[in-house]
């Protein structure tokens, strides 16, 4: 790769003519960039967790949402997951990863607000249709926002040297943990601080300031330059979306995606919902936030580095098979989990999840990133998050109507009498490890089935 030794000199443009033209990338930005990629990182998941987890629980259940609604919600935000391939057809037939995400990002984070503070409106006036209405605008937001992921995955993958992909996303996870965990002990400490009768409202103020963190982070995440994308040579969109699928060395990566998704989601989805109104994470919030997702957020400050760099060395497939074996006995402790001893309980799982779960998606990143030719990059991403989501939609939803249906009685397991909602914690438990030991280790590495492609047009 020829790099240039001295700085380029651009000509200054009128900000709006600059923000989503594409250019070369000369070598000396990428530290930049990654620094850049890092904070905007920490912006962006200090957004995501104020306006969900446990506080965007508890707020649904004030305004109305049943547990059949909130499985509702979970399934339909994976299935509309499936607009994926359309988002990536027209990033391959444009060329304009920039643009499509910025919008479809911008939709997104400014509906999702929109509905909480007009449900928050409608259930103060007493409307019933106020948790119907929060329902939708998630729904609708989550649509958009899915749209927005294939472009910038691609965009992501044509700057960040092949070698060092790896390492850069187990930074960049550390970072982003260390800095969210943070920010969400101090929201459960304000939380907790509030009285009863004025959390609801404490909630969506923190929710508003989320998105303008959320929003101001779109603006200066878009000043990453955009290379020029190696385009597809032709072929109708059908072909296009099924080359993926006729690929023998990505389908394997696909059946273990939608096998786990579906297991994961089926006892996960609404886990946060049962250690809020059944293990009285609602009286505690900062205790829920800190034994949920701080401890799993110190986790993969700790691990991510680590696993990033272990990725890169010994490969995808052995990260995939250990991050998920972790990641996957999560619903153990949620099994033995009661009122009095929750703290410790879901502290352990999120000792074993953060670990799990963050090696795992630093391998799955590179992997659905790097493996895919770089014109089909934005295709392949796509095809695998939506089939994935697709069938974890499932999950939610049928634990939603086993929720609903079991509501008060118990179901016999061997010599033990289980709830709805522990029926389904070993569910998923038993679906998990058998995805992981079965489906992983037919999953090869990246690189052996496909020859090394060429440097992304647009970097120098």
């Amino acid at each position: 790769m020829d790099v240039p030794e001295s700085e380029p000199v651009f000509r200054h443009r009128p900000f709006r003519r600059t923000y989503f033209r594409q250019r070369i990338i000369y070598a000396w930005e990428l530290p930049s960039i990654m620094r850049k990629h890092i904070y905007t990182g920490v912006m962006g998941s200090v957004y995501a967790t104020l306006v969900s987890g446990i506080l965007f629980v508890y707020f649904g259940t004030a305004v109305g949402l049943t547990e059949f609604q909130w499985g509702l919600m979970a399934g339909i935000s994976s299935w509309v997951i499936a607009a994926q391939p359309l988002s990536a057809l027209i990033t391959e037939r444009t060329g304009n990863r920039k643009r499509i995400w910025f919008v479809s990002a911008l939709t997104d984070r400014s509906l999702r607000f929109i509905g909480i503070a007009v449900s928050l409106v409608l259930w103060t006036r007493g409307v019933p249709s106020s948790a119907v209405f929060l329902l939708i605008a998630i729904c609708t937001a989550n649509f958009f926002g899915t749209i927005g992921l294939p472009p910038w995955l691609s965009w992501l993958a044509d700057i960040i040297p092949e070698d060092d992909h790896a390492s850069f996303w187990g930074r960049r996870s550390a970072w982003v943990a260390l800095f969210t965990v943070a920010v969400l002990l101090a929201a459960g400490l304000i939380a907790d601080g509030v009285p009863e009768e004025q959390r609801v409202y404490a909630a969506v103020v923190i929710f508003a300031v989320g998105t303008v963190i959320g929003i101001v982070d779109l603006f200066i995440h878009g000043t990453i330059p955009e290379p020029r994308m190696i385009r597809p040579g032709g072929g109708s969109a059908l072909c296009q979306f099924l080359k993926p699928l006729r690929d023998p060395g990505f389908r394997p990566w696909i059946v273990f995606n939608c096998a786990w998704t579906f297991s994961m989601t089926l006892g996960g989805a609404l886990s946060t919902l049962y250690m809020v109104e059944h293990l009285g994470m609602k009286n505690n919030i900062l205790g829920g936030i800190a034994v949920t997702s701080g401890i799993q957020l110190l986790m993969a400050t700790f691990i991510g580095s680590r696993a990033g760099r272990f990725v890169d060395r010994v490969g995808v497939s052995r990260t995939l098979y250990a991050g998920h074996i972790l990641w996957a006995l999560l619903p153990v402790f949620w099994l033995i989990s009661t009122p009095q001893i929750a703290l410790v309980t879901i502290a352990l799982a999120s000792v074993f999840g953060g670990l799990g779960s963050t090696s795992a998606t630093i391998a799955a990143n590179k992997l659905i990133t790097r493996f895919p030719p770089p014109e089909s990059r934005a295709m392949y991403i796509a095809v695998s998050t939506s089939l994935g989501n697709l069938a974890g939609g499932l999950g939610p939803i049928i634990a939603g109507f086993v929720l609903r249906s079991m509501a008060g009685t118990t179901v016999a397991v061997g010599p033990f009498e289980l709830s709805a909602f522990r029926f389904l914690f070993l569910a998923s438990l038993v679906l998990r490890l058998m995805s992981a030991l079965v489906l992983i280790p037919r999953i090869g590495d990246i690189g052996r089935s496909r020859a090394a492609a060429p440097s992304p047009p647009g970097r120098a």
